[in-house]
């Protein structure tokens, strides 16, 4: 029995995991968890890929712990994947699911030519990815809608992995984890600094910290870029190395009430004061209706990283404007270097060089000015898939492509304010966010005086 990780690199709360091992047990067979180390980058970078090799490690220890055999290869994740199921002859596979194309193909693959049963698992959402939808969802409140009427059927706790009790008899070859960041130092790098440690116990270490310290500010601070309330979790979700049910019952479980999404499907509000049951829906909303609304749209349309993504009025109003005279242009190094003529940008785009995140605010100001000071809006798509998935530790995933085709193509929005370049598109300046937050602590913060 094969468990092939990718998305949901941990040992709790992982029902693909769960599943397989059930499996092995009532056919009475050895478990084994493959890992394929993919040959092409795929936009990454060097210090992405040893983040999430110090957290498999710390995986691969546990699952020996439990009589699990680990399994470490490096090649294509489908042809690998297949011929490791040969060599074993297993007599079925787990997989992570993902609506990113290259995991879809490897499912595709497998069910077609592998001899022996492929079951696809979503463990990194709350509800199924299919489960919640069968269509391409146009907003966060048709989600939020069917977000609600599920809920209730997945909010709860999964079983413990057991200690598996039939072991492999030959010797599997595998890549030492010395091997595999050998082969990862061949990678580029991109110079950015990682502030958290990765894997499973440091994870729920952050969660439970962020419970205790900044969970009553964060549905009021979230936003405020001069502040430092924002959850951090993402890292560690967008690796699988905690799960989001599991946030959300640790957080269900702190405030003692049930979050407003079980109740009904209206967008929380806040009191306007420190809250803890206010923080608790502004994170559901994030975590559950936005993040699980950007696997949604992956699965749905395979366009999402270009404009060929965004909403047909968002594509017309861009073509309406697309000669529109630019009073800025850079190219992908000046962008990169953070080297424009505005402040707020270029700290943003420094935050991102140094610690591989931007404040999710000044995310979204970050994309919304590269569609501003670009040739043409596909160009500032393009730069925005490349510079966050280089840089940011959560790039290369449904969260960041959705964020930004929201942000140049109206995903998931409506139109506004007709304006040139942006046409009908939402629009954001630094202006806008000074009267709210302290733009300029923020930018002291990353460019200095």
């Amino acid at each position: 029995m094969v468990y092939v990780m990718s998305r949901d690199q941990r040992v709790d709360d992982n029902f693909a995991l769960l599943l397989a091992q059930r499996e092995a047990l009532e056919r009475r067979l050895p478990l084994v968890v493959l890992f394929v180390l993919r040959e092409r980058p795929g936009g990454r970078s060097r210090e992405h890929f040893l983040f999430m090799l110090d957290g498999l490690e710390e995986v691969s220890r546990r699952l020996q712990e439990l009589g699990i055999a680990w399994v470490l290869r490096q090649g294509s994740p489908s042809r690998t994947t297949l011929a490791t199921l040969r060599e074993l002859d297993a007599a079925s596979v787990y997989l992570d699911f993902s609506p990113l194309r290259g995991a879809r193909a490897r499912a595709e693959l497998l069910a077609r030519e592998f001899e022996g049963s492929t079951h696809v698992v979503d463990a990194h959402n709350v509800i199924p990815a299919w489960e919640v939808s069968d269509k391409q969802e146009v907003a966060a409140h048709t989600m939020r809608s069917k977000v609600h009427k599920l809920l209730g059927r997945y909010l709860e706790a999964p079983p413990r992995i057991v200690r598996h009790p039939y072991s492999l008899a030959d010797h599997l070859e595998t890549l030492s984890f010395e091997q595999a960041r050998d082969i990862v130092h061949g990678l580029p790098a991109c110079g950015i600094r990682i502030a958290h440690p990765p894997g499973e116990k440091a994870a729920r270490r952050h969660l439970q910290k962020f419970i205790d310290e900044k969970l009553e500010y964060y549905a009021l601070l979230r936003n405020d870029v001069g502040r430092d309330f924002q959850s951090d979790l993402s890292p560690w979700l967008h690796l699988g190395h905690i799960s989001s049910l599991r946030v959300a019952l640790q957080v269900i479980e702190a405030v003692g009430r049930p979050p407003l999404l079980l109740e009904r499907a209206k967008l929380a509000e806040h009191s306007g004061q420190p809250s803890a049951y206010d923080g608790m829906n502004a994170l559901l909303e994030e975590m559950i209706v936005r993040k699980e609304l950007s696997d949604n749209f992956c699965l749905h349309n395979p366009h999402y990283k270009s404009l060929q993504g965004a909403p047909e009025w968002g594509r017309q109003t861009l073509e309406a404007h697309r000669e529109d005279p630019r009073e800025f242009t850079y190219s992908l190094q000046e962008w990169e270097e953070a080297r424009t003529h505005d402040r707020a940008w270029n700290a943003a785009q420094t935050q991102l060089r140094r610690v591989g995140k931007i404040h999710g605010y000044m995310r979204m100001y970050w994309a919304k000015k590269m569609l501003e000071w670009s040739r043409s809006p596909e160009e500032a798509v393009e730069m925005c898939v490349y510079l966050n998935d280089k840089y940011s530790v959560d790039g290369g995933d449904p969260n960041g492509y959705a964020g930004i085709l929201w942000s140049i193509g109206g995903l998931h929005d409506h139109p506004w304010k007709e304006r040139p370049v942006f046409g009908k598109i939402r629009y954001m300046s630094a202006e806008g966010i000074r009267r709210k937050y302290d733009l300029d602590s923020y930018c002291k913060r990353w460019l200095g005086s």
